[in-house]
């Protein structure tokens, strides 16, 4: 499960640029790709919350500046 709700954070939470073009369709491209991937996976959001937290927090010290 660390390694879905990881790969899921990688695709969706990652930032993008706030200059990027077209912003909100890649926002828009990343959480539907992620939804995708959990559905091909067989696991709910609600399975990888807590892995979730959990790598939030650790990102913090692998990338300060994000």
């Amino acid at each position: 499960m660390y390694d879905v709700a990881r790969t899921v954070f990688l695709v969706e939470y990652t930032p993008v640029p706030k200059d990027a073009n077209d912003r909100e369709k890649l926002l828009h491209f990343k959480k539907t790709l992620s939804d995708l991937y959990l559905m091909q996976m067989n696991v709910s959001r609600e399975m990888i919350q807590d892995y979730l937290s959990v790598i939030t927090v650790a990102r913090k010290g692998e990338c300060p500046d994000e």
